[in-house]
């Protein structure tokens, strides 16, 4: 009787106030990510921002409290910065688009596979990821070189007398940038796939829609968050990619990112590096937000549509 009694208080607690403590605890875990989050992050960017409103002085990196927007007013009237800047958001637009048409048919290839076959092709395609963005990079130089296979292979069947210039050009950087990322594509992709109902594309297709119209008016829909995930990540990634472009691409690739090494490790003037960086991240939040904007506003419209 005692148990009871002494348990019974216990069982009058309001639902609301285990559920005030349930949250409690939770954020009290999430604290030390938090503190890691702001040491390893945001400390060092707020550094970086601050920096960049400081007059450039090369192999200075210390603050003063002398801010000034001379930087980036030299960056805005600059054509040359400009016309970098819009080379890296193209070129970063451009491997999305292809990563999002090839991880697409891709995902939708493995998604309709047979089970013993998916395990094989998901190891094929995350295969790239198992290996350094540095030998990935380098084994596409040997392949688009002037004495690499392509040209070798065409030479030898008498197709071209002199080397096709397919490295150090925007080309070779897309194709170096997509073979990096397309992985990362696929599998947000894949997974929104396997959320869908295998019964949704037989009713389709007995309801007399082609396997076309199948694809892109009624799976493609319904897997458009997983989409959506991987050209987000995909964007922001090729936005701020420097290895590929810089070996790919040479020293004048044009990209933001190598002209941002270039402030940093050659000038030393971190001042107006720290504004490349600031413009390279509010560019890319900008883009990123539009395209969550424009998915929200398509994704509504679906919806009513249907």
């Amino acid at each position: 009787m005692t148990t009871v009694a002494a348990a019974r208080p216990s069982s009058t607690v309001p639902a609301g106030s285990r559920r005030m403590r349930r949250l409690e605890s939770s954020a009290a875990l999430a604290i030390p990510a938090c503190i890691v989050v702001a040491a390893a992050l945001l400390i060092p960017l707020a550094y970086v921002l601050l920096l960049s409103l400081n007059r450039s002085q090369p192999g200075v990196v210390d603050l003063n409290g002398n801010f000034t927007l001379a930087n980036y007013t030299r960056f805005l009237s600059s054509p040359f910065y400009l016309r970098v800047l819009g080379k890296t958001i193209y070129l970063a637009a451009i491997t999305t688009a292809l990563c999002g048409v090839f991880g697409s048919i891709l995902a939708m290839v493995i998604w309709r596979a047979p089970a013993r076959w998916r395990g094989a092709i998901i190891i094929v395609v995350i295969s790239p990821l198992l290996v350094s963005i540095v030998t990935r990079t380098f084994g596409w130089m040997i392949v688009l070189g002037d004495n690499g296979l392509i040209n070798t292979s065409l030479m030898t069947l008498g197709l071209i007398r002199q080397p096709l210039h397919l490295m150090f050009t925007d080309g070779a950087v897309i194709v170096g940038l997509l073979h990096v990322f397309l992985p990362l594509m696929v599998l947000p992709i894949l997974t929104a796939l396997d959320r869908i109902d295998p019964n949704v594309p037989q009713a389709a297709n007995t309801l007399g829609a082609s396997r076309f119209t199948t694809a892109t008016e009624v799976i493609m829909p319904l897997a458009a968050p997983g989409l959506v995930s991987g050209v987000t990540i995909v964007f922001s990634l090729a936005m701020s990619s420097y290895i590929t472009p810089a070996l790919m691409g040479g020293p004048d690739s044009g990209m933001i990112t190598t002209l941002i090494y270039q402030q940093f490790v050659v000038t030393f003037n971190w001042q107006f590096g720290a504004v490349l960086v600031a413009i390279l991240l509010a560019v890319s939040l900008v883009m990123v937000g539009a395209i969550l904007f424009e998915f929200g506003r398509r994704t509504r419209k679906w919806m009513v549509r249907r």
